[in-house]
């Protein structure tokens, strides 16, 4: 802006006037008082010795602007600025917090002086900073989840992994693979193809016995103990006879 034509802002009213004018109040001099809120609205009150750092009007949060604050408000800048660059916020977005921020920092410079800012820029914890928030009554109640109960299918899922957790070592020297023991592909109980792994068909009940390199015994519980087993798809069975090809 040149500076022949500053803006002077004096309480709640603005006057526009050559800067060398002798009809500039004195009180005018001093550095404004500014309000700033988290997206960077900004308040003068008109008499700020009665406000408090923090206030609130209505639903957004203002605290009264001083180097630790303003630290804080530039870096978050620097992140929208990040997301912006992802296409996280758009063009239009950014470039109107951009101008708010830019009118914050013109005053801020020059009610604290640059180096006091940079000094806080250095020296904040964003970790610890707390900015303004609402008021507690102001604040929506959290609502406390109601935990979903799990389904029978998942729980039957869930105890046959952790079988077969326990024979996965042995299975493994065995020749069975990963996919043999676990492969599920979001189904869960005894679904039809041949690529489905041991768990999608052990029982809720059931406990597994003997392990060989061609299948994997399935008990059920007692008084009966039903037995039956799950085969190796990748290992020769005794009932299949591989032929060679004719010569």
């Amino acid at each position: 802006m040149p500076l022949n034509q500053n803006e002077l802002r004096c309480g709640d009213s603005l006057i526009s006037v050559p800067a060398e004018s002798p009809r500039v109040p004195a009180d005018c001099n001093k550095p404004e008082i500014l309000w700033v809120s988290t997206d960077l609205r900004t308040w003068c009150p008109r008499d700020p010795g009665f406000i408090a750092r923090d206030c609130q009007i209505n639903d957004r949060c203002y605290r009264r602007i001083d180097p630790e604050y303003f630290a804080w408000l530039k870096l978050r800048m620097h992140g929208v600025k990040t997301a912006a660059d992802a296409g996280r916020v758009s063009a239009e977005a950014f470039d109107d917090l951009r101008q708010r921020f830019n009118d914050v920092q013109i005053r801020a410079i020059k009610a604290f002086g640059e180096q006091t800012l940079l000094d806080a820029l250095r020296n904040l914890d964003l970790e610890k900073y707390r900015p303004p928030m609402p008021d507690e009554f102001e604040k929506p109640k959290p609502v406390e989840p109601v935990p979903a109960k799990p389904s029978p299918e998942s729980e039957r899922l869930a105890r046959a992994r952790g079988l077969v957790d326990q024979i996965r070592d042995q299975a493994l020297a065995l020749g069975w693979s990963m996919d043999n023991l676990y492969f599920c592909d979001g189904y869960e109980r005894h679904p039809i193809g041949p690529r489905f792994g041991l768990v999608c068909y052990v029982g809720a009940e059931q406990r597994i016995g003997e392990v060989t390199r061609q299948s994997i015994e399935l008990i059920s519980p007692p008084p009966l103990e039903t037995r039956s087993r799950f085969y190796n798809r990748d290992a020769d069975q005794p009932w299949i006879k591989r032929v060679s090809p004719a010569m």
